[in-house]
């Protein structure tokens, strides 16, 4: 059998990753080979040539910083324009909702106004007619 991390390897049965033996070593195991080998035509140049390594690929390369000299005038304008930090103002404590009056269809829901209501036309039937209303509405 051919070296593990290798696209021979997957060609030559080992499948998954748990098979491979560079599983959870920081290596590329050989199905991870097999798929850049498809994918990645640089990597498919090593293989044929025989150079390939079984490191895996780092494509995201951070750059070194720059240092860029800045001139005493655009210092000066970049100090002019930074902005003094403000002192945010305090919260204000919110404002309580208005409790929903009994006989009407929001009481129902908000004062679970179910069977002891005060009004004569009840939270429970100011319900039933909202509802009504609406699915006759929404019907058409």
């Amino acid at each position: 059998m051919s070296a593990h991390g290798t696209p021979q390897g997957y060609t030559d049965g080992c499948r998954g990753s748990g098979a491979c033996d560079n599983h959870r070593t920081g290596r590329m195991t050989c199905t991870e080979a097999h798929i850049r080998y498809q994918g990645d035509w640089e990597y498919h140049q090593q293989v044929d040539a025989g150079t390939a390594t079984d490191a895996r690929a780092k494509f995201i390369v951070p750059k070194a910083p720059r240092l860029v000299a800045e001139s005493r005038s655009q210092a000066a304008t970049r100090a002019s324009r930074a902005k003094p930090k403000v002192a945010k103002a305090p919260k204000k404590e919110p404002k309580p909702r208005p409790k929903a009056k009994h006989g009407t269809a929001s009481g129902y829901k908000s004062y679970a106004c179910r069977d002891d209501c005060p009004e004569e036309c009840t939270c429970r039937m100011a319900s039933a007619a909202s509802r009504k209303v609406y699915y006759t509405r929404h019907r058409a």
